[in-house]
């Protein structure tokens, strides 16, 4: 599934480098699949939106022993440390206002964090280390294949 998003993501923002990594086995979790992959759309939008140009956005799906971690990753600017414990809640954004620029609600990495939690798993955020941008993560429970 998440390839397929990923492979969409190059067709809707054509001037965007996307690199996807993750492990050649299948990694299961139960869950709702259009739910999951609104909340993939949300994190992807939001690093297009704050990716320095030029630079690609990375996608990471990876598993522990009992989770599968999804991360996007982009060059940008930083998080501002106060903002870092709150990007998660209900209308919160840190997009500089322009006043050409349509309204920003700050309902889309809520919308992740309430996805994340309905499917038992959390979300995070934090700056890259050496100042180069942000790393978004969401965890989500494995199922194991015993």
């Amino acid at each position: 599934m998440v390839t397929g998003c990923v492979n969409g993501y190059r067709l809707a923002y054509a001037g965007i480098r996307f690199e996807f990594e993750a492990p050649a086995r299948v990694l299961r979790m139960y869950g709702a699949p259009d739910l999951i992959a609104q909340m993939l759309d949300k994190l992807v939008a939001n690093a297009v939106d704050f990716a320095m140009p030029d630079s690609p956005i990375r996608l990471e799906l990876a598993n522990g022993q009992a989770l599968v971690w999804l991360r996007v990753i982009n060059d940008g600017p930083l998080l501002p440390e106060a903002m870092q414990g709150r990007l998660f809640e209900s209308m919160v954004s840190i997009r500089p206002r322009q006043p050409s620029s349509e309204p920003h609600l700050g309902l889309g990495l809520y919308i992740v964090r309430l996805i994340a939690e309905f499917h038992g798993g959390a979300v995070a955020a934090e700056n890259r280390p050496g100042g180069r941008g942000v790393v978004f993560g969401v965890s989500l429970p494995l199922v194991s294949d015993e």
